[in-house]
């Protein structure tokens, strides 16, 4: 089981059928669902295989009752999940132009803010040490990921998922007595903010101060350009890639995508660097539909056999094998 911990929110997404023009109306296609950045790698995973104990809050009105059958029909498990009274839902907008591409967006989710704090977690811990694997991302508090740093026992991956937001994963690190992070997800752009542009400007050096923080391995995601990959425990780095989609529809959720695949690369036991395939995949399939999910991703990662796999042994030690 795989416990996903981050925002349900209501997504209205733009794509416009025409030249974006700032500081006009644009004539587009819009359309609203259920999404946010923890409900995706939930649904994903869910498509998967994957069971998933999923930790959100929703809000305290229409929306939230939405987004809650939502999940519901989607097969989470939402029983450490809460819905604070008053509290309005959390809310995705973004304007993309015509191939797919967000031109702006805006984040509401005070609600996570406010309530997702480490009193919260420390209720559901046990449950949460249950798990095979814990996901997150930055939407999180500072205090929140500092709870789970220091009191999460299983592997746990983390995402920043923008430039703004990136600091509090740095953060979070920082101030962790004993940080143990499996695996740190972020893009090209906010890999220049996470420690400040000046350490951005220097990739060898970002790299060597994230592993000295705690982040066992490292996915710097940079679109058409691939995937740089770098693993403390190897003392690795390597430049992987991208797998270029048959066309791009719309760009969002492919992050969600990528960190995903690489979540179910580790339940499956594929091991450093082969999982970075499985992310890749995922956001290729992602990109190439209208949704921020794919419904048939399970299909679409089905054709890739991993080289390598790691087995749990008797004394709790990790053993990598080669598969012929």
């Amino acid at each position: 089981m795989i416990t996903v911990i981050g925002a349900t929110n209501i997504d209205i997404i733009a794509t416009t059928l025409s030249g974006f023009a700032a500081h006009d109306s644009n004539p587009s296609r819009i359309v609203m669902g259920v999404g946010g950045v923890g409900k995706n790698y939930a649904h994903n995973l869910s498509l998967l295989g994957e069971n998933v104990q999923f930790i959100t809050l929703f809000g305290d009105d229409y929306l939230g009752d939405l987004a809650k059958k939502e999940c519901k029909r989607l097969g989470f498990d939402l029983h450490l999940s809460a819905t604070p009274n008053g509290a309005r839902s959390s809310m995705f907008l973004c304007v993309n132009n015509t191939q797919g591409q967000m031109q702006a967006g805006a984040a509401d989710v005070a609600i996570i803010e406010e309530y997702l704090t480490p009193a919260f977690l420390e209720t559901r811990i046990d449950d949460i040490n249950r798990s095979q694997l814990v996901l997150f991302d930055a939407n999180l508090p500072v205090a929140a990921m500092v709870y789970l740093l220091d009191n999460c026992t299983v592997p746990m991956m983390a995402d920043t998922v923008s430039s703004k937001k990136a600091v509090r994963i740095a953060q979070a690190l920082q101030e962790a007595q004993c940080p143990r992070l499996h695996t740190l997800k972020l893009n090209k752009i906010e890999s220049q903010h996470i420690l400040g542009a000046e350490i951005g400007k220097d990739p060898h050096r970002l790299l060597t101060l994230l592993h000295d923080l705690g982040a066992e391995h490292i996915y710097i995601t940079d679109g058409a350009r691939g995937v740089t990959a770098s693993s403390a425990h190897q003392h690795s780095t390597l430049a992987i890639p991208s797998l270029p989609p048959a066309r791009i529809v719309d760009t969002n959720g492919c992050g969600d995508a990528f960190i995903s695949g690489l979540a179910f690369a580790f339940l499956q036991g594929v091991s450093f660097p082969d999982c970075t395939q499985y992310g890749l995949m995922a956001s290729k399939a992602t990109i190439e539909v209208s949704s921020v999910v794919n419904p048939n991703l399970l299909e679409e990662l089905s054709s890739l056999n991993p080289k390598t796999r790691t087995l749990i042994t008797d004394n709790n030690e990790s053993v990598s094998i080669t598969l012929s």
